[in-house]
């Protein structure tokens, strides 16, 4: 592709630092038909799920792909996690067209109730289960925050203004896959800026894309993972792959550091 290709495509603007997976299992597939290579008769399919579950490992511990989305806090006041969500960076409501980071309040309660009889014996379903419902959980009783103004003369010593949010307050449940809101955020939109798995739901083998500088620690993992159990493969050659995985990985951690020493100074 020339310079004034990409430049008039859209479709290819900011994905010439990226490799399509596709590319990655045609290069090792043509390893397969090597009579000397230890990937000798490994299927196409085998290659895909170990890809699939490398770039899942790479994309969480190393690349960190971070997505925003946007989306409206509902009546319920939570949201479902997305698909290919791993970990939240920030959460923020727009305000006048700007984010406004929104606090984490883990004391927003999201427990689930025992239910239990007069005597306060546990009930069970049919099958021995203890039966459970929503009870003053944030799903039955939305969380309801208050502002608390401040004034002279009125004994408010207690309060700290670190214990309340300008902007509204959130509580990731990770058991239930959901991010639960304040009150006062009910119609809101909100941007939510997370960690990606690197695969979207409904993405195509041909749209799954890895960042170049993880192309070779993806290969790398993928040939360890194919020959770690195969009896034929000399134990040698196994800690040589896995090392050799490791080393690239490394490698990949240095390149990926975006160090900038005014971002310290802004810091100090």
């Amino acid at each position: 592709m020339t310079e004034e290709q990409y430049y008039s495509d859209p479709k290819s603007h900011g994905k010439y630092q990226y490799v399509p997976l596709n590319d990655i299992i045609e290069n090792m597939l043509s390893e397969t038909y090597d009579e000397d290579s230890y990937l000798k008769n490994t299927s196409r399919s085998k290659l895909l799920k170990h890809a699939l579950n490398g770039i899942k490992q790479l994309n969480t511990n190393t690349a960190n792909d971070i997505l925003a989305v946007e989306i409206t806090v509902p009546d319920s006041l939570y949201i479902t996690m997305p698909f290919d969500y791993v970990d939240w960076v920030r959460i923020s409501v727009i305000i006048d067209g700007k984010l406004q980071p929104l606090n984490e309040n883990k004391k927003i309660n999201t427990a689930i109730a025992y239910l239990q009889d007069h005597k306060g014996e546990l009930l069970f379903d049919d099958r021995g289960m203890v039966l459970t419902a929503d009870s003053g959980n944030i799903y039955n009783t939305p969380y309801q925050r208050y502002k608390v103004e401040s004034c002279c003369g009125c004994g408010g010593g207690n309060f700290s203004n670190k214990d309340f949010s300008k902007y509204g307050e959130f509580v990731i449940d990770e058991r239930r896959g959901t991010i639960a809101f304040s009150s006062d955020l009910m119609d809101k939109d909100i941007v939510l800026e997370y960690i990606s798995d690197g695969l979207q739901a409904d993405l195509r083998e041909e749209e799954i894309t890895i960042h170049k500088y993880l192309q070779e620690p993806l290969e790398n993992l993928i040939y360890h993972l194919c020959i770690e159990r195969r009896r034929n493969v000399p134990a040698n050659e196994k800690q040589r792959a896995f090392q050799r995985y490791k080393g690239s990985l490394h490698q990949a951690k240095l390149d990926k550091m975006n160090f900038k020493l005014y971002e310290v100074l802004r810091r100090i």
